[in-house]
């Protein structure tokens, strides 16, 4: 199998990785754990959930991850078809991937653990 193959086939695997983890995090907790409009009862259902609710930064945590490798692999296997384009996306996915940091930062700095 040559390297081309090898860095479509480890893209792939992290992509059905997230999502199958993603929509956890992003549509199960949420719709589970807030209540529009009322921070006392949400604040009540993340404190008799804590165990899902850090479960869910751990799935934010691991799609993060996910994210920066597949910015590198992506890079990769699209650079032989133009290389200016790839890096463009590589670094748009990047920024995108930034902001995500930024945004599971906040559940670590005003969480208690």
């Amino acid at each position: 199998m040559n390297s081309i193959q090898k860095t479509a086939k480890t893209s792939a695997v992290l992509i059905l990785i997230m999502a199958v983890i993603a929509p956890f995090s992003m549509i199960y907790l949420p719709a589970t754990l807030i209540v529009p409009g009322d921070a006392t009862t949400t604040a009540n259902h993340i404190t008799a959930s804590e165990r899902l609710f850090r479960l869910g930064i751990v799935s934010d945590a691991i799609v993060f991850l996910i994210e920066i490798g597949l910015c590198a692999l992506l890079y990769v296997l699209l650079k032989p078809v133009n290389k200016t384009l790839s890096l463009v996306a590589a670094f748009a996915r990047l920024a995108m991937t930034v902001m995500q940091g930024i945004n599971l930062l906040n559940h670590f700095l005003f969480c208690s653990f």
